[in-house]
Order: C-alpha cells, then sequence, then structure tokens
C-alpha cells in the first residue's frame, strides 16, 4: 500500500527518495525474521495466544509509523511491523496443517494461496485511495486499524488448533532440535526447497519487471500495472484450480508435476527468446501468466507436503519454510539486480530458468524418491 507514495514519504521526512524504499526492505526482513521466532513459540503456547500477539504488534507499530517524525523510527516500526506480519503468516499455515490433512488441507492451503493472490494486485491501488485522503501517513493508520478489525474477529472467532498435550521446556537446545529435525527430513525439507526455488523464480520476475518492461521492452507505466495485476491474477487461477481439482481426488504429485512442467517450461522458452532477441512485452506476460498458474499449483501441495510430517512442530517448520523463501526470494532478486545490464533481459529470464529447474530436480530426485519411500507413498 505504501509503494505508491515513497516519495511523497520521502518529502515528508526531508530524506532523498531513494531511502524511503528501505520502508519495503525492512518490512520484509522483519517479516522474514518473525516466523523463526513466532513457530516455536505457537508449537509451545499455542497458535492463537501467539497469532494474536502478532496482530497486536502490527497494529501497534503500525499506529506508530503514522506518527513518525523521522525516517529511522519509521524503519524501525517498519520492521517491527514485518515481524508481527510474518509471524501471523506462518501460523496461518500452522493452523491449516492443524485441523486437516491429505486432500482437504491442501484445498485449505489452496485458498490461503487465493487471499494472498488478491493482496498485490489490490494493495496499490488501496494506498492511493487511502493517501489523496490523508497523504502517506494515512496509510499505516488504515494498516493499524485494518489490524484492529483483524484482531476482533481473531479473538472473537478464532479458537486454538495447535495439538493437545502439555509441552515441554521451551528451551534453545529443544526449539533447534526441532529445526534439526525438519532439515534433515527429505520430504519435508524437499518441499520447502520445491517452494523456495519458485519464489527465487517468481521474484526475480517482480523485481526486475519494471526494469524489463518499462526500460526494455518499451511499456507504459499504466500498463505496466495491468500486466503486474495479470501475472498477479496467474497465481490466484493457479490456486483456485488447484483447490477444485484436489478437491476431485488429483494426486498431490501428479498436480507438482503439472505445476512444475509449466513454470520451466515457460522459463526456458523466455530464455530462448532473450538469446534470439525475440522477447516481447506480451509475450514476456503471456508466458509469465503461465508460469504463475504453474506456482499457484505447485505452492499449495508443496507447503502442506512440508508441513504434513512434522504435524507436532507445525510451527517449527511452517518457520523453516517461510524463512527459507524470504532468504531465497531475496538472493535471487539481489543476484538479477547485480548482473542486469540495462541492455538484456537475460539476468531475469537467467535466474527464472536456474530456480524452477533447480526446484523440478529437487522434487523428482530427492521428495518423489522418499515419499515413495513411506507406507503410503
Amino acid at each position: 500500500m505504501g509503494l505508491p507514495v515513497l516519495a511523497q514519504t520521502a518529502h515528508s521526512l526531508g530524506v532523498p527518495a531513494g531511502r524511503a524504499a528501505l520502508t519495503l526492505s525492512v518490512f520484509l526482513a522483519g517479516f522474514a525474521v518473525g516466523p523463526l521466532a513466532f513457530g516455536p513459540l505457537s508449537d509451545h503456547f499455542g497458535r492463537r495466544p501467539v497469532l494474536l500477539t502478532g496482530i497486536g504488534m502490527f497494529v501497534l507499530f503500525g499506529a506508530l509509523g503514522a506518527f513518525s517524525q523521522s525516517l529511522q523510527a519509521l524503519l524501525l516500526w517498519r520492521f517491527l511491523m514485518g515481524t508481527g506480519a510474518g509471524g501471523c503468516q506462518v501460523l496461518v499455515l500452522a493452523v491449516v496443517r492443524d485441523l486437516f490433512t491429505g486432500a482437504e488441507a491442501r484445498v485449505k492451503q489452496s485458498y490461503v494461496n487465493l487471499a494472498g493472490g488478491v493482496a498485490p494486485i489490490i494493495a496499490p491501488t488501496i494506498g492511493i485511495a487511502v493517501a489523496s485522503l490523508g497523504g502517506w501517513r494515512a496509510i499505516y493508520g488504515a494498516l493499524a486499524i485494518g489490524g484492529t478489525l483483524l484482531f476482533t474477529i481473531a479473538s472473537i472467532g478464532l479458537g486454538e488448533s495447535a495439538p493437545r498435550g502439555a509441552p515441554g521446556a521451551l528451551t534453545v537446545r529443544g526449539t533447534l532440535d526441532s529445526y534439526v529435525r525438519v532439515v534433515r527430513h527429505p520430504v519435508s525439507m524437499g518441499n520447502v526447497l520445491v517452494i523456495a526455488l519458485n519464489f527465487g523464480c517468481l521474484f526475480a520476475y517482480v523485481s526486475a519487471s519494471s526494469l524489463v518492461l518499462i526500460g526494455l521492452l518499451g511499456a507504459s507505466q499504466r500498463t505496466y500495472g495491468l500486466m503486474f495485476a495479470a501475472t498477479s491474477g496467474g497465481l490466484m487461477v493457479g490456486a483456485f484450480t488447484n483447490a477444485r481439482l484436489s478437491a476431485r481426488g488429483v494426486s498431490h504429485s501428479r498436480l507438482i508435476a503439472w505445476g512444475l512442467g509449466a513454470i520451466v517450461g515457460t522459463a526456458l522458452i523466455l530464455v530462448a527468446l532473450t538469446l534470439s532477441g525475440a522477447l516481447r512485452a506480451w509475450l514476456l506476460v503471456g508466458l509469465v501468466i503461465v508460469g504463475f498458474v504453474g506456482q499457484g499449483i505447485v505452492r499449495p501441495n508443496a507447503a502442506q507436503g512440508a508441513l504434513e510430517p512434522m504435524a507436532s512442530i507445525a510451527g517449527v517448520a511452517s518457520a523453516v519454510l517461510s524463512g527459507t523463501q524470504m532468504l531465497t526470494g531475496a538472493l535471487a532478486s539481489a543476484i538479477v539486480a547485480a548482473l542486469f545490464d540495462g541492455r538484456s533481459a537475460i539476468a531475469m529470464t537467467g535466474m527464472m530458468a536456474a530456480c524452477s529447474t533447480a526446484s523440478a530436480l529437487v522434487y523428482f530426485t530427492i521428495v518423489r524418491p522418499a515419499e515413495r519411500r513411506l507406507p503410503h507413498g
């Protein structure tokens, strides 16, 4: 929501426009760090109190952000907002794992991803509308109000979902052991890597899309906005398709194979178009939409695959998933930024192909063989 008014934020706080972009960077940093603490805490204290704490952090620090008088203060509040938001995101996955298994869980994970796909489409437009009423500070006020509404709904309507039983002592050693257990499990960690590498593919496009579409391929800013919304819509279509097919009994392995085929295939075609000089804006966007449909199919199935074997420590497993995903996405976007030369899209399309191909290799050489060795593989 704050992206359209970064220049206004920078002018208000008396800093260069480029530095205002750090408000997004520090939020994402907090979003990556939060789950590492919130996941284990939720396994010990339960999902509900930890989730409400995360929402409360989002509300409090969003409100403080609205009254920030310096960029340093705003960055601090944004980091802490991100920490609370990241904790909430990871707990949503854990709650689904607590309550559902098998195909039903994959349907629910699909709807979680469907909701997540709506956000990048509508958020900038809402941000512009809110800012027109009260400037950039109103955006943080609106986020705090939205968080308060969410806190109220969760307080009234959300019960505890974590497995019952007296928790053991919450220790650093015990927490580290839980993390090691997830990392050493081939099905759980393999699915985590599938998601993370595909997220790297997605982030390679997101981080460089404006540079390529506007700077290289000549799209206007308005057209770029429509193109970005269309590609985000691909994620929603994929998630909805996955929910319907899962409900009809199509196996998760078949769905993941189909999705990976779409992601890898479109990425390799994009590399070929880039190297041949035939890449055009409409071709790029059309192929990315198909790849993003594949992303929407792969993610809910792989997410449930990562959490399914970790019923007693679903919070930790969710934290590993979220943290690895964010780290891979940040690394992929950083590499694209470092290699982008302003003359070719190969840095973006090459990274998309590398990440998606690596994801497919992990799935077919690690995850599927390990699943077949399980009793119901």
